[in-house]
């Protein structure tokens, strides 16, 4: 017997990117039997911040997840001493992520985008960052979803 509360849950698909500097390419895209929580995809997000965004034909966004270890611009290096410290070295942003998004229907495409932190400083009444008002999402690439 079934539970007349229990849905189906809502079609997702997990998406593989690569990417070497601020260049990005879908390399796979599948879709996956496996409910994307509302943790996952209302995260609040700050400038710096990467996502993977689904999209219906007129552009509008349907889900915005975090893309967690994306675009890594630093690397820890363990000195071959092991008494010295470990440190963190800055280097190009190069690797691959995962992120599964929700796929409702109506999204058509998926976007990685950076939410870029504003043309200002921060001021002290901003208080965990500037309003959403004054940053500026960049598109880093947009993708087709395969149906």
């Amino acid at each position: 017997m079934t539970n007349p509360q229990q849905t189906d849950p809502a079609p997702a698909v997990r998406l593989i990117f690569e990417y070497e500097g601020d260049s990005v390419r879908l390399v796979s895209q599948q879709p996956v039997d496996t409910a994307v929580s509302s943790f996952e995809t209302d995260a609040t997000t700050r400038p710096g911040d990467y996502v993977v965004e689904t999209r219906d034909d007129y552009g509008k966004r349907l889900a915005r997840v975090p893309a967690r270890e994306a675009f890594r611009g630093s690397a820890e290096v363990f000195p071959e001493d092991q008494k010295e410290p470990i440190t963190r070295v800055d280097v190009e942003a190069r690797g691959a992520f995962t992120v599964i998004v929700p796929a409702p229907a109506e999204a058509v495409q998926v976007a990685v985008v950076h939410v870029d932190p504003p043309e200002r400083e921060p001021r002290s009444e901003d208080i965990i960052g500037p309003p959403a008002e004054v940053r500026q999402d960049v598109d880093l690439a947009t993708f087709q979803l395969e149906r």
